[in-house]
């Protein structure tokens, strides 16, 4: 077997977004390429693809790509997949905040995507990548299939491949087995990956890559699978293959004592060996079963399944523990590597040293910022400790100087702090601010005047600079929670303290009035109007009253009014131009007063009066 075996066994190319790239596709297509991965270069062009073009990519990807296979569209901070692996022939998509996290699932397509797409640094694939994703990879165990157990025994594999063969024995993990390369053979782990990859395409060993994302989202979304479910996911079975299985499963019986189960059956079909069916059990029951024994388990006793899955790793849910507790179990057993823990858009990592946290990121926030955050205000996420690992991420910018013991101290008096702060707003979190017309004119009034917070600390000079611009997001339209999630530049506890500032300075003040209920009011009344105006007069007179009351200001340009003569309100511009809600408000009840007094000189008066007095009663009683 010469050294073409498996180099050949995976097709990638790559194009970047251009005017002509559709004719490029539809080529490819007519020669009946079968393709692995397919990268489209975004680099220049960002994310902002029209919605058509996005279906055409689709359509490209279905046509084009193997089982399994991958469109991928890169550029310089975030990836995007779009992958054929879902059974029913649908694509299954995926969102990257770092172009490094598809290097985890694929790591040959990185290896080209790096040789093929400029801007890409090969140096970071190590680090890129989920918390998750890159735990269930480590900690996979390759096992060879027939195939692969005769072409090992044959040595014909050329080096670094025949060095990886070697060291599969059915048992070391995926971490293991790049360590002793790389101490044994000074194989890269990189390289080392693309090797494994090369191998699960040539069908030497079992599925590794293509498990990861599902095993990462039945975790994250707290999903039981069933062990055909996931074997189907995998590309282990295909759906023909698991439904023969499930009717011979039918045809033994339906009793405990005559029941033949799914894996063995599997095992006996020769689709698995039954090594195989230990790891892909033990996947079931950690990654999926939540640790209960399911119907799919191997019958006659107890099996032993780890539940840390390497005696050098940690991966647990908080909720089970709380933020305080994961890091002062790392303390007291005096652990040293990299804590990461992962909730939707967040990631946290924090380098451990002897049990104490030496540095720390949350997104942009570092340091003793980034670690309050973490304590004061997560209570769901995935964690994952690794033994001696490093991140390239944390730089200086993100060391902590306070002791563990400390931040837990401080962390507890910010939550307090917030806690009392929201408790003196009327609806908490779910509170309107909006700040003052003049606000600009009236916050440089301040200059240098001393300023201190409710807990008696002084606002810094960069304080005030980060309040000016967090200013501009208490629109009178978002809630105390949307502005937290929309302002990244802080912590949540510094949000609040800096909110209740302008408060108590009575540079923002809590919303009373609503837009939502006027503008509502507004369109109910238009919508039953029309049906003793007619469509296209009610949308006339919208128009009329609208230009006879704002004409062609800043105002009118802050109301549409669509083809069906439905009303709606521009917020986007309103946020842009940082205009008030309550000026927003007058803008309304004029152009109300004015369409009223248009549909009284059309139709008769009380008409009008009877449908006004209607709906704003029922508004009313419905509060």
């Amino acid at each position: 077997m010469g050294d073409s075996y498996l180099n050949s066994s995976l097709s990638f190319l790559t194009f970047a977004y251009r005017e002509n790239l559709f004719a490029q596709l539809d080529k490819l297509v007519e020669q009946g390429k079968d393709l692995d991965g397919l990268i489209i270069d975004l680099m220049q062009t960002g994310f902002s693809l029209p919605l058509e073009a996005l279906v055409k990519f689709s359509i490209f990807a279905k046509k084009l790509l193997k089982p399994q296979g991958v469109l991928l569209f890169l550029k310089g901070d975030g990836a995007i997949t779009l992958t054929k692996d879902d059974p029913s022939g649908g694509l299954t998509f995926n969102v990257y905040d770092s172009p490094f996290g598809i290097f985890t699932r694929y790591p040959l397509l990185a290896d080209y995507a790096c040789a093929t797409v400029s801007g890409i640094d090969r140096r970071r694939l190590k680090g890129g990548g989920s918390t998750l994703a890159n735990h269930i990879l480590s900690t996979s165990i390759p096992v060879l299939t027939a195939e692969g157990r005769q072409i090992k025994n044959d040595f014909t594999l050329p080096a670094p491949q025949n060095w990886l063969l070697q060291l599969i024995d059915d048992y070391a993990s995926v971490e293991s087995l790049v360590r002793n390369a790389e101490a044994r053979h000074q194989l890269p782990s990189d390289e080392a990956l693309r090797c494994l990859q090369e191998f699960e395409a040539a069908r030497l060993i079992f599925p590794v890559f293509s498990r990861i994302h599902f095993l990462a989202n039945c975790y994250h979304n707290r999903k039981a699978f069933r062990l055909g479910r996931y074997m189907v996911a995998c590309s282990i079975l295909t759906e023909a293959q698991l439904s023969e299985l499930l009717e011979k499963q039918q045809e033994e019986g339906w009793g405990k004592a005559q029941k033949s189960f799914l894996g063995l059956l599997a095992v006996r079909a020769g689709y698995i060996n039954t090594r195989e069916l230990e790891v892909l059990l033990d996947d079931q029951y950690l990654y999926g079963g939540y640790h209960k024994r399911n119907e799919d388990e191997l019958p006659g006793g107890a099996r032993t399944v780890p539940i840390e899955t390497m005696r050098d790793s940690m991966i647990g849910s908080l909720g089970a523990i709380d933020t305080a507790g994961v890091l002062q179990s790392l303390a007291t057993a005096k652990k040293t590597g990299l804590l990461t823990v992962e909730d939707r858009d967040k990631t946290l990592i924090v380098s451990i040293e002897a049990g104490r946290p030496t540095h720390a990121k949350l997104n942009k926030l570092r340091g003793y910022n980034a670690m309050v955050e973490f304590l004061t205000v997560w209570t769901e996420g995935i964690f994952v400790f690794r033994d001696k690992g490093q991140s390239q991420e944390l730089d200086e910018s993100c060391r902590l100087t306070p002791v563990l013991d400390r931040l837990l101290l401080d962390s507890a008096l910010c939550q307090d702090q917030m806690n009392q702060i929201l408790a003196s707003f009327p609806n908490g979190r779910d509170s309107i601010l909006e700040r003052v017309w003049n606000f600009d004119t009236l916050w440089a009034q301040t200059g240098s005047a001393t300023m201190k917070f409710m807990d008696e600390t002084p606002v810094m000079r960069d304080d005030k600079r980060i309040i000016s611009e967090l200013a501009a997001h208490i629109d009178g339209l978002s809630t105390i929670d949307e502005v937290i999630r929309s302002f990244d530049r802080w912590p949540t506890h510094l949000i609040i303290k800096a909110i209740y500032l302008l408060v108590e300075l009575k540079l923002a003040n809590i919303q009373q009035a609503s837009l939502f209920r006027p503008l509502s009011i507004l369109q109910r009344i238009a919508a039953e109007a029309q049906n003793l105006l007619g469509r296209d007069l009610n949308k006339a007179l919208l128009q009329s009253s609208l230009h006879y009351v704002h004409g062609d200001s800043a105002a009118a340009t802050r109301f549409h009014i669509d083809h069906e003569g439905r009303i709606s309100v521009n917020l986007n511009q309103m946020k842009r131009h940082n205009v008030p809600v309550s000026a927003v408000l007058l803008e309304l009840r004029r152009w109300m007063e004015a369409y009223l007094a248009y549909c009284r000189r059309q139709i008769d008066p009380r008409q009008v009066d009877e449908i006004v007095t209607r709906i704003v009663n029922s508004n009313n009683a419905g509060e």
